[in-house]
C-alpha cells in the first residue's frame, strides 16, 4: 500500500527532471546557434610588459572565443610594421617574424575589430578592441677603452639612450671579455695594473654588471633568471647597479688564458696552465656554485662552446675535435672526442641552431693553394662546402641571426706591395651562395668585427699602433702598443625588403663613433 502511494511522487520528480533537461538542451542549442552575448576579446599577449630580443621569434595572442582567422589577420596592425606569418591553434594565434626584431624601438600592436567564428553579423559589441605596447632591447655594446680614464677598462655605450658608462675599476686592465646572453653581465679576464706594467699577465676571471636587466627569453631555461624574478613583470624587478664586480676564478696556482661562455650563460670553459708544471695544461669547466673542474682531454688550442651547451669544438693537433662536456653532477671528467675534423685548423663560428659551422682550411695538403686560406661551411649532416678563399688571412666569420648569411672579414695581399694585406668585409648568402664585397678597409694589422644581434649593422675598429711604447700602453693582439683606435658602425641594409631577401648593401659608408676603443662587441 505504501509503495503505491509513493509512485505519484516519483513520477512527478521524473517529469520535473525531464522538463529541466529538455529546457537545458534547448538553451544549449540556442547558445550554439546564436552564441552568447559576451564580446570576444584578447585574453593574453605573450610580449606584454616585456623587452623583446632577437631570440623571440614569435608572439602569441590568446582569444576568449574561437575567432574568424581572416578577420583577425586583416585587422591586426603593428606599428612600426614587422613582417611575419600567421598560424593558428584553436583560440591561439601565433605571429612569426620573418627577420629578428630591430633593437632600440618601441612598438604598438592593435586589433580594433574582429569577428567571432560563429557570429558573422558585424556589431561593435562583438569584439572588445585590443591595444598593447612592447619594446625591443636597447641597442648597446661594450668596448675596451684606450685613452684617458677609459684606458684598459670596459665601457658600455647605449646607442638607444646615448649614454656611456665605465664598468670596470681603474686598478684592473681588461684582457678579454664576453657578454652574458641577457646582457646583464660581462664575463672578463683582467690583471691588476701593477702586474700589467711589469709585463706580467696574472689575469683572473671576473663578472661585472651592466645595469641592464631585460626579460629572460624562454629558451634560456629556468636557471637563467631567479625564480622570484620570473613571477614578476619586468617593471617590478630591481635592476642591479652597473659596475658590481664578482671574482669567478683566481690565478694563484694556474694561469688563466683563453675562455669561452656557453650560449645559455651557465658554463665557462677556461684554458689554464699550472704555474709550477707547464705540462699541466688544458681546459677547465666552471659552473655556478661548483668548484672548477679540469676537463681531461688532449691539450688543444682555440675553442668554442657549441649552441647545445653540451659540446666543445676545439683545435687539437692538426685538426678540430668535437668534445662532449660532462654533466654537472658527473664525477667523470675524462672525455674522448665525438668527431675529429682533420682538414680544419680554426673554428670561427657556429650557427645558433647548431646546423653548421664556419671553419678555416689552411690548404696544407693542396700545393696549388698552399699559401691561401679557405672558408668552409660544414653542416651537422657532414656536408662540406668551400665558400671563399683568401690570399691573406681569414680573420673572423659570423652567422647572422637567421643563419642565412655569413659575414666574413678576410685580408687580400696587395699585388704591388710586399707583405701588405688589405681587409675586406664580405657577405656570403648560404642559400644562394652569392658573395658580396661590402667594404674595403685600409690596410691594418689588428681589426675585430661584431655583428648586431638583430643583424642590422656591424661594428669594427681601426687600430693605430706605434713602434715605441711605454709600460702603461695598451697592447693589441699582436703585441704592438696602441696609440689610438677608432670604432665604426656600418649599417648592412638599405631597405626592409633587402633585409628580408638577405641582400646586404654594397654602397653604404660606415659612421665613425665619437670615442676611442678597441674590440667593440654588441650586447645580445
Amino acid at each position: 500500500m505504501s509503495t503505491n502511494r509513493r509512485q505519484p511522487l516519483w513520477l512527478a520528480l521524473d517529469r520535473v527532471a525531464i522538463s529541466f533537461m529538455a529546457a537545458l538542451a534547448v538553451a544549449i542549442v540556442l547558445l550554439l546557434l546564436i552564441g552568447d552575448r559576451a564580446a570576444a576579446r584578447v585574453r593574453s599577449f605573450s610580449w606584454a610588459e616585456r623587452q623583446v630580443s632577437a631570440e623571440d621569434v614569435a608572439f602569441l595572442l590568446t582569444f576568449s572565443r574561437p575567432m574568424d582567422h581572416t578577420s583577425v589577420e586583416a585587422n591586426l596592425k603593428i606599428t612600426p610594421p614587422l613582417s611575419g606569418k600567421f598560424s593558428w591553434a584553436g583560440r591561439r594565434m601565433a605571429y612569426t617574424l620573418d627577420v629578428p626584431i630591430p633593437y632600440g624601438e618601441s612598438f604598438k600592436i592593435a586589433l580594433s575589430k574582429a569577428s567571432d567564428r560563429f557570429i558573422q553579423t558585424a556589431k561593435p559589441a562583438q569584439f572588445l578592441p585590443f591595444q598593447e605596447q612592447f619594446q625591443s632591447r636597447d641597442r648597446a655594446f661594450i668596448y675596451l677603452g684606450v685613452a684617458g680614464e677609459e684606458q684598459g677598462r670596459l665601457v658600455l655605450f647605449n646607442l638607444t639612450q646615448q649614454a656611456r658608462q665605465i664598468l670596470t675599476p681603474s686598478n684592473l686592465v681588461v684582457i678579454d671579455f664576453e657578454p652574458y646572453p641577457l646582457g646583464d653581465r660581462i664575463l672578463f679576464s683582467a690583471t691588476d695594473l701593477q702586474s700589467y706594467q711589469q709585463g706580467l699577465l696574472n689575469q683572473k676571471i671576473y663578472t661585472v654588471t651592466t645595469g641592464l636587466m631585460p626579460y629572460a627569453p624562454e629558451h634560456l631555461g629556468a636557471s637563467s633568471q631567479p625564480f622570484w624574478q620570473r613571477l614578476l613583470p619586468t617593471s617590478a624587478v630591481a635592476v642591479p647597479e652597473a659596475g658590481a664586480i664578482e671574482t669567478i676564478l683566481d690565478s694563484d696556482t694556474y694561469q688563466n688564458l683563453k675562455f669561452d661562455l656557453s650560449p645559455n650563460g651557465q658554463l665557462v670553459v677556461v684554458q689554464r696552465v699550472n704555474r709550477q708544471d707547464p705540462a699541466d695544461f688544458g681546459p677547465w669547466i666552471i659552473r655556478p656554485d661548483q668548484e672548477p673542474q679540469p676537463l681531461e682531454t688532449e691539450p688543444g688550442g682555440d675553442f668554442l662552446i657549441a649552441p647545445d651547451n653540451q659540446t666543445l669544438v676545439m683545435l687539437q693537433g692538426e685538426g678540430t675535435a668535437v668534445i662532449p662536456l660532462p654533466e654537472a653532477d658527473s664525477s667523470q671528467q675524462t672525455v674522448k672526442p665525438l668527431e675529429f675534423l682533420a682538414e680544419y685548423g680554426r673554428v670561427l663560428d657556429i650557427a645558433s641552431d647548431g646546423s653548421a659551422a664556419a671553419l678555416v682550411n689552411f690548404n696544407q695538403n693542396n700545393p696549388d693553394q698552399r699559401y691561401t686560406e679557405s672558408l668552409f661551411l660544414v653542416t651537422n649532416e657532414g656536408e662540406e662546402k668551400e665558400l671563399l678563399s683568401a690570399s691573406g688571412e681569414i680573420i673572423t666569420a659570423q652567422f647572422d641571426p637567421a643563419n642565412r648569411i655569413l659575414y666574413c672579414l678576410a685580408t687580400e695581399l696587395i699585388e704591388d706591395q710586399e707583405y701588405v694585406e688589405q681587409p675586406i668585409l664580405t657577405s656570403v648568402n648560404i642559400e644562394t651562395e652569392e658573395i658580396r664585397d661590402l667594404l674595403v678597409l685600409p690596410p691594418q694589422r689588428n681589426i675585430s668585427l661584431s655583428l648586431a644581434p638583430d643583424g642590422l649593422a656591424v661594428l669594427f675598429d681601426q687600430v693605430v699602433s706605434v713602434n715605441e711604447s711605454t709600460s702603461t700602453d695598451l697592447r693589441a693582439s699582436d703585441g704592438s702598443a696602441i696609440s689610438t683606435s677608432r670604432i665604426w658602425l656600418l649599417p648592412l641594409f638599405k631597405t626592409p625588403a633587402d633585409r628580408i631577401e638577405g641582400m646586404p648593401a654594397q654602397a653604404i659608408q660606415p659612421q665613425e663613433l665619437p670615442f676611442a676603443g678597441i674590440r667593440p662587441v654588441w650586447l645580445p
